[in-house]
């Protein structure tokens, strides 16, 4: 299957990190639900100006969408990088699709997986699948049918049902049929370490080192 690259903006689904810029965050939020975007834009360009991680993000949602702003893939990627520096999950996501993609930045298939690695470790399904593609193909890593494996069923349990996750199952399928069962062990045992790595890591907050 191909890499999923379109960019992300999940902005309502995002947890307000404790800041000095909570409210803003929470005002711009409100102004972006009832489609009042210059206000959105208003309110969130100051807090990005200033370092906060999960404004910088909304305000490359903005610059990406063209809402309350001209579109400006090159401005969105900037955004996007500043918070995904910090940490924000769908912003490492979207810095690997627009590396991918080449979209605001230039095309570089390396840099696209050294993202979708960082938001894939933060348990971003849609990174999971497309690094896991990735070594599946050699393109940016090496090629790595154990890590395919193993990042692609990670993704696959947090996928919503439907195209992506039957695909996800394909290449999954397709992966394992080149692999002895001895690697096909060592991936499952490698998805397993990961995910009692996530379930004892202390919860990072955006925007904290």
């Amino acid at each position: 299957m191909k890499i999923v690259a379109c960019r992300a903006a999940a902005l309502v689904s995002l947890i307000l990190a404790a800041s000095a810029f909570a409210g803003a965050l929470e005002d711009g939020m409100e102004a972006y639900q009832e489609k009042d975007y210059l206000k959105a834009l208003q309110v969130w360009r100051p807090a990005a100006q200033a370092g906060d991680a999960e404004a910088q993000y909304r305000l490359g949602v903005l610059y990406a969408e063209g809402k309350g702003v001209a579109p400006n893939d090159a401005e969105a990627a900037l955004w996007f990088e500043r918070a995904a520096e910090q940490g924000v999950a769908m912003a490492q996501y979207n810095m690997g699709a627009s590396y991918f993609e080449g979209t605001g930045v230039r095309k570089d298939v390396a840099a696209a997986a050294k993202w979708f690695r960082r938001a894939a470790d933060q348990g971003v399904a849609l990174a999971q699948l497309n690094l896991g593609l990735l070594y599946a193909s050699g393109a940016g890593v090496p090629q790595d049918n154990i890590e395919a494996l193993k990042w692609i069923d990670l993704a696959i349990y947090a996928l919503p049902a439907g195209g992506v996750r039957s695909d996800a199952a394909k290449a999954v399928a397709d992966v394992a049929g080149k692999m002895t069962s001895e690697d096909i062990q060592e991936a499952r045992s490698r998805e397993r370490a990961w995910k009692m790595k996530v379930e004892t890591r202390p919860e990072k907050k955006p925007g904290t080192k």
